[in-house]
C-alpha cells in the first residue's frame, strides 16, 4: 500500500458499510415499523447521524473521490463493537463490490458476461483487478486455478486489531469474482497482519464453476 493509500480510502467503502448497518438495523415487518421511533433511539443504523453520513458519502462517491482512511477506520471500528459485526461487514463488502462494478464501462460489463468463456474470464479478471486496485487498494493475481488478493496494510486491521473487519474485504472480493468471472466459491484469509504476518491475503477457494 502506498503512503497515499494509507491516508486515503475510496468513499465507496465507508458508504457501503453504513448502508449495510442501516439495512440490518431497519425493521423487517410492519409490526416492528410501528415502533420505529423507539428503534431510532436504540439502533445506530437508523439515526440521523448515519443518515447524514450516508448522504455525504453518496455525493462524494458520485464524484468518484476519496475520503480519509481515518474515516473508514472509525466506521469499521464502530461496527466491530456490534454483536452482529460479521453480518454488517459481509453485507457491506458485497455492497462495496457491486458499487465498484458501476465504475466499469458498459462494454466491459457486457463482455464479462456475454463473450465466449475464455475471453469472458480474461476480461473479467482484468476488470476485477482494476476494481480491486482502484476502490480497495488491493492487488489481484492468479494463483493456479484461484485468485489471490493482497493488501499490505489494510484499514481493517488498524480498525479491529483482531482482524474482524477483514471479513469486509473477503466479502467484497468474493462478490467481484462472482460478478465478473462466474465464481461460485468462498474466500480464505490465510495471511493477516492481525496475526503477525507481513500483509493480508485473501484467496479464492476452487469449486465447480468457480474461478478456474
Amino acid at each position: 500500500m502506498t503512503d497515499r493509500n494509507r491516508t486515503q480510502a475510496h468513499s465507496i467503502l465507508p458508504l457501503a458499510v453504513l448502508q449495510a448497518m442501516r439495512h440490518l438495523d431497519s425493521p423487517r415487518d410492519e409490526a416492528a415499523a410501528e415502533y420505529v421511533d423507539e428503534l431510532l433511539k436504540k439502533r445506530l443504523g437508523l439515526s440521523d447521524t448515519v443518515a447524514a453520513q450516508i448522504a455525504r458519502y453518496e455525493l462524494v462517491a458520485l464524484r468518484d473521490q476519496p475520503v480519509t482512511a481515518e474515516e473508514l477506520e472509525q466506521i469499521l471500528r464502530l461496527v466491530g463493537r456490534r454483536t452482529d459485526a460479521s453480518l454488517v461487514f459481509a453485507d457491506g463488502g458485497r455492497r462495496a463490490a457491486r458499487r465498484a462494478l458501476t465504475r466499469l464501462s458498459p462494454p466491459t460489463r457486457w463482455a464479462a458476461r456475454r463473450l465466449p468463456r475464455f475471453l469472458r474470464r480474461l476480461v473479467g479478471y482484468r476488470a476485477a483487478r482494476r476494481c480491486a486496485a482502484d476502490v480497495f487498494a488491493a492487488s489481484l493475481s492468479r494463483v493456479g486455478r484461484g485468485a489471490n488478493f493482497v493488501i499490505v496494510d489494510p484499514p481493517s486491521v488498524r480498525a479491529t486489531p483482531d482482524g474482524a473487519a477483514c471479513g469486509f474485504y473477503a466479502a467484497a472480493f468474493a462478490e467481484l469474482l462472482r460478478e465478473l468471472v462466474d465464481f461460485d466459491g468462498g474466500m480464505l484469509h490465510p495471511s493477516c497482519r492481525a496475526h503477525g504476518e507481513a500483509r493480508c491475503e485473501w484467496r479464492s477457494t476452487v469449486q465447480s464453476g468457480s474461478a478456474s
